[in-house]
């Protein structure tokens, strides 16, 4: 089984016992690389990375990065989700993923049960899913990147390095004030008390710009809402209201520069990007 929800995209993998290696030489060059949670449903899995190892049974979850070596190890016979998703997403580096890999997390309790959870809905319904596809995908992203967010924070707090925390921090007041037409980079600066150069800093080992992340997440959310039934009541111009993009025309070219297609054609198109 495998569900694409917008950018994440969820497997359910079973069988006997397997290992999966992958060494420097067999890793594929991404432009950008991919988290992996895994939750096993029957039996274990073993992660060792990093110079790490962790066990995950029940409804514990455990991540590799698949942009370094890894190996994955299910002794005996299993049946496993796993979600995979762009670091992006995530507001991640391969550096900040070295404290998250090869580490068990309880999913019994807190945002760990509502992920595990979450991944067993998954697997058991996510076939049946047909509509909401990029707003489905950015809600599983985002309990995620919460849940990094927990982890992180514990953990920065024990070695002094808050760094990836402020990070997670800073895309999630972005995302809860996409609407606000004031949304800029020295509000996000301001509100989390570092200068504007260390901002643009932080978003260029990213790749990217605070103000040039800012646009694609509020492209996003109109790609989401578009393909979304829920809105068809809305016209174009207010679903990008909803996003922060005040004109039509406005919306319209930075639509088709990022997506190749105008918000009226994608909405337009929308039974083909949803059986794609």
């Amino acid at each position: 089984m495998s569900n694409r929800f917008g950018e994440v995209r969820a497997l359910l993998i079973e069988g006997g016992p397997r290992e999966m290696i992958r060494p420097s030489r067999l890793l594929q060059t991404h432009k950008e690389g991919y988290l992996s949670i895994c939750r096993p449903l029957v039996g274990e899995i073993l992660v060792f990375q990093d110079g790490k190892h962790a066990t995950a049974c029940g409804a514990q979850l455990v991540c590799y990065d698949s942009s370094r070596p890894y190996k994955v190890v299910m002794p005996e016979r299993f049946r496993a989700v796993t979600l995979m998703m762009p670091r992006r997403l995530m507001g991640l580096t391969a550096k900040d993923t070295e404290m998250l890999t090869a580490r068990a997390w309880p999913g019994s309790h807190g945002l760990g049960a509502l992920l595990s959870n979450l991944l067993v809905g998954l697997e058991e319904h996510g076939e049946y899913v047909d509509t909401g596809i990029d707003l489905l995908g950015g809600c599983v992203a985002g309990l995620a990147a919460a849940l990094f967010a927990e982890r992180l924070r514990s953990m920065a707090e024990e070695s002094g390095n808050g760094r990836p925390t402020l990070m997670l921090s800073m895309q999630a007041f972005i995302r809860e004030r996409l609407s606000d037409p004031d949304l800029c980079p020295t509000a996000v600066a301001q509100r989390h008390n570092v200068s504007l150069r260390y901002l643009q800093k932080m978003f260029h080992q990213h790749n990217t710009s605070p103000a040039r992340w800012i646009r694609d997440e509020r492209l996003a959310r109109c790609r989401a809402e578009l393909v979304d039934p829920r809105f068809d009541h809305l016209s174009i111009a207010a679903i990008g209201e909803r996003s922060g993009f005040y004109g039509a025309s406005h919306l319209s070219r930075l639509f088709r520069d990022r997506y190749g297609v105008t918000p009226r054609e994608f909405r337009k198109s929308r039974g083909a990007v949803l059986t794609e």
